[in-house]
């Protein structure tokens, strides 16, 4: 009995372990959210430190979360603060064991990448180029 039980622990703790709480998958969003904004910024801009992030269900629907970026951008000149959104699809597996997220929108400025409803904003080449970089930020392959 005694060998079962500790079988049976060993084998639950990986499951213990491996979930994937709010906290670890905002910060996820907010990496992807980052890179996202960067590859939208205009002239070689780049986000040169991120001040505050914010995260909140998104209006869209259940299973959307929202993202606040609100960061100093780096130019040849100086240094502004903006703030920036992004809305993701996300996915939690059973037991909070996985949590997969997709970009849905990402909004710099007056420019919108990414779906509205049932319309596709800006060029699909871009969306590609977003879409890319943030997998990279948020899952590295």
């Amino acid at each position: 009995m005694k060998k079962f039980s500790f079988l049976l622990l060993a084998a639950s703790l990986p499951l213990l372990t491996g979930c994937i709480d709010r906290a670890q998958a905002d910060a996820k969003l907010a990496k992807g959210c980052e890179a996202g904004v960067n590859t939208m910024l205009e002239n070689g801009d780049q986000i040169g430190k991120v001040v505050k992030t914010e995260f909140t269900p998104a209006t869209e629907g259940q299973g959307m979360r929202h993202v606040a970026l609100t960061a100093t951008i780096k130019d040849d000149w100086s240094e502004q603060e903006q703030t920036y959104e992004c809305v993701f699809e996300e996915d939690f597996g059973p037991m909070n064991m996985t949590h997969t997220a997709a970009i849905y929108q990402v909004k710099v400025g007056d420019k919108v990448i990414g779906k509205s409803g049932n319309e596709i904003m800006g060029d699909a080449q871009d969306f590609l180029k977003l879409n890319e970089a943030i997998r990279q930020a948020m899952y590295g392959n």
